[in-house]
């Protein structure tokens, strides 16, 4: 059982991810989050055949939770183009902050019953204990609310480019390494 515990640095599947790292990729994920990007895709289709391909394309990928998604056509040389924006949603931003919040009024908390003394042994505890929790649970929340961002995002990507550029809708077959059984 002692071994399920140890890491070699030598492979890359169990050497630890280093704290750097970590933290950098969250950042990232933070940020990602939170942004607004375009992306531009021109048709290979006319422009009305564009339009109902992507409509119907776009009600197959599925609700939308963690982002707001608009798109915008234009016709240039009498070619069709789609620019999709990728926006957070509202009620991300609320989430946030209402966590941030929660967390501000647990530190004071906690750093009340230090300073004041006050309280129940029981209070003083899990105060603070669920001041720690939070705190570790906050980046596993954010990380969290990205992937379904990002994979949200990439479904209606697909989406768009099944409608307008001809790619195909089903994924290529799964790899198998020459390891595996």
């Amino acid at each position: 059982a002692l071994r399920f515990f140890v890491h070699s640095r030598d492979d890359p599947i169990t050497a630890p991810l280093p704290l750097a790292v970590a933290a950098s990729e969250l950042r990232r994920a933070a940020r990602a989050l939170v942004a607004t990007r375009t992306e531009r895709f021109e048709s290979l289709h006319d422009p009305q055949a564009s339009r109902e391909r992507l409509r119907a394309a776009l009600e197959r990928s599925g609700a939308r939770r963690v982002l707001a998604f608009h798109g915008e056509w234009k016709t240039e040389d009498g070619k069709a183009a789609y620019e999709a924006s990728f926006a957070p949603s509202p009620r991300v931003a609320f989430l946030l902050q209402a966590l941030s919040i929660g967390l501000a009024l647990l530190i004071a908390a906690t750093a009340w019953l230090f300073y004041s003394g006050e309280g129940s042994r029981a209070l003083r505890f899990l105060v603070p204990m669920s001041t720690l929790l939070t705190f570790v649970a906050l980046p596993l929340v954010v990380q969290a609310m990205s992937s379904q961002r990002e994979a949200e995002e990439a479904r209606i990507l697909r989406a768009i480019r099944v409608a307008l550029q001809g790619e195909s809708e089903r994924y290529p077959a799964q790899q198998r390494w020459a390891d595996e059984e």
